[in-house]
């Protein structure tokens, strides 16, 4: 009897103890998405970030993040960027010698609006970063933008519980004036760095994955042709004279990992029942 006691403590006790030490998934989390123009580049190909003089492109409502980490990377201390939640431009030219503005109402302009909500571990995709092109009739003598970069950030809050270190990357796009024909009708925005839109952490033993991936769509081969675009462009096309609203579209996914110390524990108790099993061995 006092050897089959033992067994059973034997089995018992390392189960006990993985079950305690087992991570319990966070099944909600709070989140905000907000982002900023940090750099842009007209059709002149010249460059501008915040606080440069102008290049054509007008920068306004101007916005501070902090961010902790960045593309995965900590940083400490913490980063401050400053840039434009809004990209405007058509009302100037350059003359050969300077940029020359003119009365050109209503402006083209790219507009960055924050998003918070609640989202689902391993639940439906929720609204992230909204994008909004109002894709306006401008002097075809005028400046456009050509291309910019986008600083986003993620802040997840567990429901109930502490906020966790900010999330930062940085989206690279390129923007099309496409010709106004019947294959390509309107314009288009081209993510120059999908990679960055899926990112995995880690929170008390479990592993996390945050993906944006389905924020952006394969760009049609009718535009993919005329702009010389790779076979695997994604991004969005905005309607020609008219508003179009991107929506990007975030997901929480827990990964499926033992943990290191569950898998020691069972190995503690499977030790334990080989060492039982040679005792009874030499006593029988």
């Amino acid at each position: 009897m006092k050897r089959l006691a033992t067994f059973f403590l034997t089995l018992l006790i390392p189960l006990l103890l993985q079950t305690s030490a087992s991570a319990s998934i966070v099944t909600q989390w709070n989140y905000t998405v907000d982002g900023v123009f940090v750099e842009w580049a007209n059709t002149l190909n010249d460059s501008n970030v915040y606080g440069d003089s102008t290049n054509g492109i007008t920068g306004s409502s101007a916005k501070t993040l902090t961010y902790n980490y960045d593309g995965g990377v900590l940083v400490d201390p913490a980063k401050s960027v400053t840039g434009y939640s809004k990209l405007s431009w058509g009302d100037y030219y350059y003359n050969g010698r300077r940029y020359v503005r003119e009365n050109v109402n209503p402006l083209s302009s790219i507009v960055l609006a924050a998003t918070s909500g609640v989202i689902d571990t391993n639940g439906a995709a929720k609204v992230g970063l909204v994008l909004t092109h109002n894709n306006n009739a401008i002097p075809a003598s005028n400046l456009d933008l050509a291309s910019g970069i986008v600083r986003a950030i993620l802040k997840l809050t567990p429901v109930g519980g502490s906020a966790l270190p900010v999330f930062s990357t940085s989206l690279d796009f390129a923007f099309y004036e496409t010709p106004n024909n019947s294959s390509t009708p309107n314009d288009v925005f081209v993510l120059l760095n999908p990679e960055v839109t899926q990112e995995a952490f880690h929170f008390y033993g479990i592993d996390y994955v945050m993906d944006f991936t389905k924020s952006f769509s394969p760009i049609p081969v009718a535009y993919r042709t005329a702009l010389g675009l790779a076979a695997d462009a994604v991004g969005w096309v905005t309607s020609e004279g008219a508003t179009t609203i991107h929506e990007t579209l975030l997901t929480i996914r827990a990964l499926p990992t033992p943990e290191p110390t569950s898998a020691l524990l069972m190995g503690i108790g499977l030790g334990g029942l080989a060492l039982l099993s040679r005792r009874a061995r030499r006593t029988a």
